[in-house]
């Protein structure tokens, strides 16, 4: 069964992207900053979706996550880097 890591789930795309992967009943890492976000998702597929706590500008913490989901089921066959930084404004108000 194929496994995905799924960075920024705690809302919007990740969430989603996590919700759908999921409902196939496929393995889904579901990295977040705070783990509490996605309890909901966890306790929904325990087996199948643990939840990472996962700061994406934190090396260490990155590395930790790649080493945990490797440990769970063998291979991460998917990532899906969702999580980001927005920043909006208009061409001559931005920095």
């Amino acid at each position: 069964m194929p496994t995905r890591l799924i960075a920024g789930c705690s809302t919007g795309l990740g969430r989603d992207v996590a919700r759908f992967v999921l409902a196939r009943g496929w393995n889904a890492v579901v990295t977040v900053r705070d783990t509490a976000s996605i309890a909901d998702i966890v306790a929904q597929h325990p087996e199948a979706a643990p939840a990472l706590k996962l700061d994406v500008t934190k090396s260490i913490q990155i590395a930790g996550a790649f080493r945990e989901a490797q440990a769970r089921f063998g291979a991460i066959d998917v990532l899906v880097n969702n999580a980001g930084y927005g920043y909006r404004g208009a061409v001559e108000e931005a920095s």
